[in-house]
């Protein structure tokens, strides 16, 4: 029997038997999943001007890992780094959206064509960018004021952590 499950991080909805071992939208950890007449939508978060910018400078990172992924699955040499870039791509697009909104902000997909035409260049390439989303999103989680700040930038330091070791699976050595 199909239950509904909603992300405390994305608020995304899953419509399943059991939570999923993860957030199939956001990538957040199965504790992140509740039952969905438990869930409580946050919204726009109070938060103080250092967690603001940081926010901003999150959704920046998210948008332009977004972009990159989105032209690596377009230029993938195959199915597999295809279907991995494009869901790599998918969940940089919720963490945007996740970002957006604790600030009360829309926000717009950014487009641009900054890949190589090579698997191996763009997960090398997937590796840095992911390096440098877990750098911030540890720091600010480490120093926020806000309970709802310090959670978001957790768990998506969390997810940005399993999107290196995916990539790195994926490096020839």
């Amino acid at each position: 029997m199909m239950h509904p499950y909603r992300c405390v991080i994305c608020g995304e909805t899953s419509l399943v038997s059991a939570a999923p071992e993860r957030c199939p939208f956001c990538g957040s950890d199965r504790k992140n999943l509740l039952p969905a007449a438990e869930w409580i939508g946050y919204g726009e978060v109070e938060m103080c001007e250092k967690s603001y910018r940081a926010c901003e400078i999150a959704l920046g990172l998210e948008l332009d890992n977004y972009a990159f992924y989105k032209c690596s699955a377009a230029k993938a040499e195959n199915q597999v780094t295809q279907a991995i870039f494009e869901r790599l791509m998918e969940q940089e697009l919720e963490h945007a959206e996740v970002f957006a909104e604790a600030m009360g902000i829309p926000f717009h997909e950014l487009e641009t064509d900054r890949c190589s035409e090579s698997d191996f260049i763009n997960m090398k390439k997937s590796n840095k960018h992911e390096v440098r989303a877990i750098k911030f999103y540890t720091k600010v989680a480490n120093e926020a004021p806000e309970p709802r700040i310090k959670q978001i930038f957790s768990v998506i330091a969390e997810v940005e952590q399993e999107h290196l070791i995916v990539t790195n699976m994926y490096l020839p050595r």
